[in-house]
């Protein structure tokens, strides 16, 4: 994986807990809890590959 595409996930991940202050609705912080928790995911995995 890219520099430019860790960042762009890591920026991805960033935006989304900041939408998670503003999702009042339950399942909208749901979906943005677990699209950020994938996405962390994968960097994870890549970084343990690297």
């Amino acid at each position: 994986m890219t520099d430019e595409t860790r960042k762009k996930l890591q920026a991805r991940i960033e935006a989304l807990k900041k939408r998670m202050n503003y999702d009042a609705n339950d399942l909208d912080y749901e979906t943005h809890l677990h699209m950020m928790r994938d996405l962390q995911r994968v960097l994870n995995n890549v970084s343990r590959k690297n």
